[in-house]
């Protein structure tokens, strides 16, 4: 199938249709699903939109919306439901700047929105198609069947779709909090299974024999804490590590499962599709990310002005066996008393005491410092006293990336990805 020319919206269109008629979707009437995608084409075809934009929590309702647009031709932008009107106003300013004949054939999907201010990467069906081949050919080749509980309309999810879709495989939509309560007794031979953190936590909790199932379990999103890997290491969790982003179709480095069974803890090995290059490397071999790829976005909606590297600033080290390790993000690397600190090793080391359910360090300013590490937690037991925290963790990284500020908070608000959005504090320790 990889040599069909299938980087179009025409031919993916077909594509559909011809694997919801062959049962791709599991559980699910493939000719209703064909039905209402072309009730809604017909929909559209009278009110001549220039673009379509698709925002619905059902998984049924965006795949037809999904075929609809592409049978159109005309740019597809994909929503979260759970926008406010900011980002609504923020959506329709953008949209008021479309080309139709510009941007046709192009998938717009969001990025951003934790902070504030959507950005739509936009993407066409080749370079999501790169994607998807080089996955297949880093996993061994075949069909690619996949259980998806991650929203459609951000890139994770939305690749496993396309993955299923294109190599021959299956798709399972399940919804996640069903399948804490209930998981699905039926799961394709040879499936993936895409998670964050916080959902591999939970699932781990509640059901972690069902994981053991899996071919792969693909865990990205956010920075997994060590205990969470420890603890998927001792059940043996065929689990692996990855990197990308929306700016390059979904991962582009990943972790195999018997490396990661074997105690590697870095995001793999680059993907036939990509390229990695360090850049500004320093004397403890860490440098910021440089990205080609195949699967690299056009641009950022309306720009269309495809870059040769993709710089995300993320900071990395690559070993001698081309293993990456992601350090963490540039702009969040703290610089106290002129030492560099990287948040990830500090929480690590914090998450490892056992005495607190989630945790969060960031850099605040400081006059005398430049900045100081400060600790923002949800401990275990309200009754722990902070000087015990704060003793857990002497020795156990360089005193000078010790946090000197604490703060205890009831929660850690986190997206459905697990990156942090908006923090109240509820008292400074």
């Amino acid at each position: 199938m990889k040599g069909a020319r299938l980087n179009s919206a025409e031919s993916i269109y077909r594509l559909f249709v011809d694997r919801l008629k062959s049962g791709w979707l599991v559980n699910r009437d493939g000719e209703e699903i064909i039905d209402l995608a072309d009730r809604m084409l017909a929909q559209l075809t009278i009110a001549q939109p220039n673009f379509i934009s698709i925002a619905t929590t059902d998984k049924v309702e965006f795949i037809a919306l999904l075929m609809a647009g592409l049978r159109l031709g005309i740019p597809i932008f994909l929503a979260n439901p759970q926008w406010g009107a900011i980002e609504l106003a923020q959506v329709a300013d953008l949209t008021a700047r479309i080309d139709r004949e510009f941007h046709q054939n192009l998938l717009m999907i969001p990025t951003g929105g934790s902070s504030g201010k959507v950005k739509f990467v936009a993407h066409s069906w080749e370079t999501l198609s790169a994607s998807v081949w080089g996955f297949q050919e880093f996993y061994g080749g075949g069909a690619i069947s996949s259980v998806c509980t991650l929203p459609l309309y951000h890139v994770s999810g939305l690749m496993q779709l396309m993955r299923s879709l294109l190599t021959g495989g299956n798709l399972s939509i399940v919804d996640f909090h069903q399948l804490c309560e209930h998981p699905p007794s039926y799961i394709p031979a040879n499936c993936f299974i895409s998670l964050v953190p916080t959902q591999l936590e939970k699932i781990l909790a509640l059901h972690p024999l069902w994981l053991l199932q899996f071919k792969t379990i693909l865990l990205g999103g956010a920075p997994p804490n060590l205990e969470l890997l420890t603890l998927a290491r001792s059940i043996q969790l065929p689990l692996a590590l990855t990197y990308g982003m929306t700016e390059t179709g979904s991962q582009i480095a990943s972790l195999k499962p018997a490396e990661f069974l074997a105690g590697n803890n870095s995001c793999g090995r680059v993907l036939p599709h990509a390229r990695i290059d360090l850049v500004s490397t320093g004397n403890d071999g860490i440098g910021s990310i440089a990205i080609k790829a195949k699967s690299l976005m056009f641009g950022y909606f309306p720009d269309l002005d495809k870059p040769d590297y993709f710089e995300p600033d993320d900071l990395g080290s690559i070993d001698e066996q081309g293993y990456l390790t992601i350090i963490g993000r540039s702009s969040d690397k703290i610089i106290s008393g002129g030492e560099n600190i990287y948040p990830i090793e500090v929480v690590n080391a914090i998450i490892a005491t056992g005495l607190v359910e989630d945790v969060w360090v960031i850099g605040v300013p400081d006059r005398y410092w430049g900045q100081v590490v400060t600790a923002i937690y949800v401990p275990k037991d309200l009754d722990l006293a902070v000087e015990v925290l704060k003793g857990s963790i002497v020795g156990k990284i360089s005193k000078y990336k010790l946090p000197k500020s604490w703060i205890q908070v009831d929660k850690i608000p986190r997206n459905a990805l697990g990156k942090v959005l908006e923090i109240k504090s509820t008292g400074d320790r």
